[in-house]
C-alpha cells in the first residue's frame, strides 16, 4: 500500500513536470513562428515608395472615396475627380462616422524603384497583396486591372454575395512596372457596416507573402485550437472535480477567447462562410467572455471578493439579446457594431484592471499563484488596451490581443496546475491519514461490536428488568425480561413514559418523577421499591435502580439507566437452619409467583432443584386457587365459562374491586426445618368439597382442559402430605427432607 502511494505521487509530480514544461516549449515555439521580418513603414498621404523587393505594411492614410466611382475614374487623380478623403487602414467607414449603402473605394500610390522591379524581374515573380479581413465584399484593382476579388459586388455597387476570408492577389509579373503604381480595393459594406480592412495587410513578393499568409494561418489556427483545447480540458478537469468550478469558467473563458480569435482572423469562413453567422459568435463569445472572467477570479481565488455580477449577467444579457436581432433584422449588425462592441471592449478593459486589482491583492493574503497570475494580466492587459484604443480610433492598432491572452492562459495553467498540485499534495496526506485512522477505526469497531455483543447477550440475559430513559422519563430502550416479570411486551413498552407503568396512577407517578428528575439534576445514582402494574393491573413491587449518564458532546443532555429487581437472593441462607413465617396476601395473581419463589429459595440445601421447580409449580396453583376459588368466589364453571369466552381477566378484576371481597386475605403460614418444609394455606372463602376434587379433578381437567383443578394434582404429586380442613378453605403441605421416605400419606379426612 506505502509503496503504491509513493509511486502514485513520483507519476503526479513528473505528469505536472512534463506539462508544464511542454507548454512552455510549445509557447516559445509558437512564439517563434509568428516573428515574421516587415519592413515597419508608415504610409503617409497615401503614398508608399517600394525601394526594395521586400514585404511591406500597408498599414496607413489611404484615399477614400465615399461614393461608388468606375475603377478608370478612381485612377484618374485630375481636379475633376470629387474631392477623396483619406481613411487610415486598418479601421472601418461606419467606425470613422461614415453612413455608406453600397460601396466605397480605398486607393493607395505604389512607386517601385528599378533596382526593385530589376530584382522582380530577375526572379520572375510578381507582387502579392495580402488583405488579412474585408468586409463584407472587396475587388482588389491593380492600376485598374482586377486582380481578384473576395464575395461578388453589384455593377452598382450592391452587396450580392458575402466574401471576407483572409486571402492573398497575386500581381502578375507582367502588370508589375516601375514607377508610379495604383493599387484600388472596392469594399461593399452591409447595410451600412463595413468597409473594414483589418491590419496585417502587406505588400511584397509573391514567394514572401505566400510565406506570411500560410504563416499566419498556421499560427492563428493553432492559437485559437490552443484556447479551445485548454478550454475543453479544463471544463474536464470540473467534470472530474465537481467543485473546482474556477476549471468550468476559465474553459469557458479560454474557449470563448478561442473562438474570437477564428472569427476575427475569418479562420471559421475557410469551412463555412457566413457573414451574419461568423459576426455572432464573434459577438456572443465578446460578451459572455466578461461573465466568464469575472466568475473565473471569484471561486479561483480563496477569500471573498465583491464584484457587481448581478448588473453585469443582466447587462451581458441585454447585450446578447439585441446583438441576436442581426440574424433577422439587417440594421441590428449596425447598431451592434456602433454600440454594444465599444461599451464591451470598454467593460473588457476595466475588467482586466480589476481582475490584476484582485490578483494583487490575492498576492498580499499570500496566495503564491497570484504572482503568475499578475504577470499574465499584466501583458494581456497591455496588449489588449493597445488593440481595444485602436478599434477606437485612438491609436494604432498593434494586433497582439491574441498573443497577450496566450502569455495570460500559460500563466493561468501553470497557476491551475500549481494550485492543483497544492491541493493534490494536501489530498494525499489526507489520504494517508484518513488511512490510517481508518485502520484504528476498524480496530476500534471490531472492540465495539464485540462489547456490544456481549452487552446484548448481558443485557437480554440478566435477571433484572435493565432499561434507558430520557430525562422526561420517556423509555428508550428495555429488555426482554419485561415480559417475563411485568407480561409485557419490549417492542410495546419503548416510547411510553415509564411513569404509565406505576401502579398507583397518582402516588407511584409522582414518585417515579421526583426520583427521574433527582438523578438527573444530581448527576447521581438513586436506589428505592417501586410498585409496577403487570398486564393484569395488579401490582408488582420491585426494587429500582437508577443513574444518571451525561452526553458527553453536551453536558444538559443525557440518559438515564436503570433496572429492576424482581427477586433478590438472600447470600445468608447457606446459613439458615430453620425459619417459621406468616404472611397475609392480597388477591394479586403476581403475588403467587413472588411468594411461591421466597418460599422455596432456600430449599436448594435439601433437594434437587427439578423438585424445587415442581414444588414451586405446586405451591403457586394452591395460592391462586385460594384467591381466585376461595376469596374471589370464582366457581370452578364461572372459570371455565369465562375462560372459553375469553373474559376471564375481566371476571378476575371484577371480583378485586368488589366491596365483597376486596378485604379478603389469604393467609400463609411457613415453617423450614432440617426435616422438612411445611405450608398451611387458608382463605376467607366458603370452601369447597375437596374429596370429590381429589377424586375427580384430574379426568375433570383432562376433558375440559381446563386450568383450574390440575393444582391439587400437582401438589398432589409433589408433596408428601397434602390435607384440608372439614370446610375446604384450608391446606396442610409438607415436603420431607429424608433419603428414604415412607409411602406419602394423603388425609383427605
Amino acid at each position: 500500500m506505502g509503496n503504491e502511494a509513493t509511486e502514485h505521487k513520483k507519476y503526479v509530480a513528473e505528469a505536472h513536470g512534463f506539462r508544464s514544461d511542454l507548454l512552455c516549449i510549445l509557447g516559445l515555439a509558437l512564439l517563434l513562428l509568428g516573428c515574421v521580418p516587415v519592413e515597419q513603414n508608415r504610409i503617409e498621404d497615401a503614398k508608399l515608395a517600394m525601394e526594395q523587393a521586400r514585404v511591406y505594411s500597408l498599414s496607413g492614410q489611404w484615399l477614400f472615396f465615399p461614393s461608388d466611382l468606375p475603377a478608370d475614374a478612381v485612377l484618374d487623380s485630375s481636379p475633376a475627380i470629387r474631392k477623396a478623403l483619406t481613411l487610415r487602414m486598418p479601421l472601418s467607414w461606419h467606425q470613422a462616422g461614415l453612413r455608406i449603402e453600397g460601396s466605397a473605394w480605398y486607393r493607395l500610390d505604389v512607386t517601385i524603384s528599378q533596382k526593385a522591379a530589376d530584382r522582380l524581374q530577375r526572379h520572375g515573380e510578381g507582387l502579392s497583396i495580402l488583405l488579412p479581413h474585408t468586409d463584407a465584399a472587396a475587388e482588389v484593382y491593380w492600376n485598374g486591372q482586377l486582380i481578384g476579388q473576395n464575395g461578388i459586388i453589384g455593377s452598382e455597387g450592391q452587396l450580392i454575395e458575402t466574401g471576407h476570408r483572409k486571402s492573398v492577389y497575386d500581381v502578375p509579373a507582367s502588370f508589375v512596372e516601375p514607377g508610379k503604381n495604383i493599387i484600388s480595393i472596392r469594399i461593399a459594406g452591409y447595410h451600412g457596416v463595413g468597409g473594414f480592412i483589418t491590419g496585417g495587410s502587406f505588400l511584397g513578393p509573391q514567394s514572401d507573402v505566400h510565406s506570411i499568409f500560410e504563416r499566419d494561418v498556421i499560427w492563428h489556427s493553432v492559437l485559437a485550437l490552443i484556447f479551445v483545447i485548454v478550454g475543453g480540458q479544463h471544463i474536464g478537469l470540473y467534470l472530474l472535480y465537481r467543485r473546482a468550478r474556477s476549471y468550468l469558467f476559465f474553459g469557458l473563458f479560454s474557449g470563448s477567447f478561442g473562438l474570437i480569435v477564428l472569427s476575427l482572423h475569418t479562420l471559421i469562413a475557410f469551412w463555412y462562410e457566413n457573414y451574419v453567422l461568423e459576426h455572432q459568435i464573434l459577438f456572443q463569445s465578446l460578451i459572455w467572455i466578461a461573465i466568464f472572467h469575472s466568475l473565473f477570479l471569484k471561486n479561483f481565488y480563496r477569500f471573498p471578493i465583491r464584484f457587481p455580477l448581478i448588473p453585469l449577467f443582466i447587462l451581458c444579457t441585454a447585450l446578447s439579446l439585441f446583438s441576436l436581432t442581426a440574424l433577422f433584422w439587417p440594421e441590428g449588425m449596425f447598431y451592434t457594431e456602433k454600440y454594444v462592441v465599444p461599451i464591451m471592449l470598454i467593460s473588457h478593459a476595466l475588467g482586466l484592471v480589476w481582475g490584476t486589482t484582485v490578483s494583487l491583492r490575492a498576492l498580499k493574503k499570500g496566495v503564491q499563484e497570484a504572482r503568475i497570475i499578475v504577470i499574465g494580466y499584466v501583458v494581456f492587459m497591455i496588449t489588449t488596451l493597445l488593440d481595444i484604443l485602436g478599434y477606437l480610433n485612438l491609436t494604432a492598432m498593434v494586433g497582439l490581443t491574441e498573443e497577450g491572452f496566450m502569455a495570460f492562459v500559460f500563466c493561468m495553467g501553470i497557476a491551475l496546475s500549481s494550485a492543483f498540485s497544492t491541493a493534490h499534495k494536501q489530498k494525499e496526506k489526507l489520504v494517508d491519514r484518513l488511512r490510517a485512522n481508518i485502520g484504528k477505526l476498524m480496530q476500534t469497531q471490531q472492540v465495539l461490536e464485540f462489547s456490544e455483543e456481549k452487552y446484548r447477550h448481558l443485557v437480554e440475559n440478566s435477571a433484572e428488568v435493565i432499561f434507558s430513559l430520557s430525562t422526561s422519563g420517556e423509555i428508550l430502550t428495555i429488555n426482554r425480561q419485561s415480559q417475563t416479570l411485568l407480561g409485557r411486551s419490549p417492542r410495546k413498552l419503548v416510547g411510553r413514559n415509564i411513569t404509565e407503568l406505576a401502579a398507583s396512577t397518582t402516588i407511584g407517578s409522582v414518585l417515579m418523577r421526583e426520583k427521574i428528575e433527582e438523578v438527573v439534576r444530581g448527576r447521581c445514582r438513586v436506589s428505592f421499591p417501586f410498585d409496577f402494574r403487570n398486564i393484569l393491573g395488579e401490582p408488582r413491587q420491585m426494587n429500582v435502580v437508577l443513574q444518571f449518564i451525561p452526553d458527553s458532546r453536551n453536558q444538559s443532555d443525557g440518559t438515564v439507566y436503570g433496572r429492576a429487581t424482581g427477586y433478590i437472593e438472600d447470600s445468608l441462607g447457606q446459613y439458615l437452619f430453620s425459619e417459621k413465617q406468616t404472611y397475609f396476601l392480597a388477591n394479586y395473581i403476581t403475588l403467587g409467583d413472588q411468594m411461591s419463589q421466597r418460599l422455596t429459595q432456600h430449599l436448594h440445601h435439601y433437594i434437587s432443584s427439578d423438585e424445587i421447580a415442581a414444588i414451586k409449580m405446586g405451591l403457586r396453583e394452591m395460592i391462586i386457587n385460594a384467591m381466585e376459588h376461595g376469596n374471589l368466589n370464582i366457581t370452578y364453571e364461572e372459570k371455565s365459562r369465562a375462560t372459553r369466552e375469553g373474559t376471564y381477566i375481566q371476571l378476575f378484576r371484577e371480583r378485586q374491586v368488589s366491596e365483597k371481597f376486596k378485604d379478603r386475605k389469604v393467609k400463609i403460614d411457613y415453617v423450614l426445618t432440617q426435616s422438612y418444609v411445611g405450608f398451611r394455606i387458608a382463605d376467607e372463602g366458603p370452601g369447597f368439597d375437596h374429596r370429590s376434587m381429589l377424586r375427580e379433578g384430574a379426568t375433570r381437567a383432562n376433558e375440559e382442559r381446563l386450568s383450574h383443578g390440575r393444582g391439587i394434582q400437582i401438589a398432589k404429586n409433589e408433596f408428601d402430605t397434602l390435607k384440608y380442613n372439614s370446610k375446604g378453605n384450608q391446606v396442610t403441605l409438607v415436603k420431607k427432607f429424608e433419603l428414604i421416605r415412607g409411602r406419602k400419606g394423603i388425609d383427605a379426612g
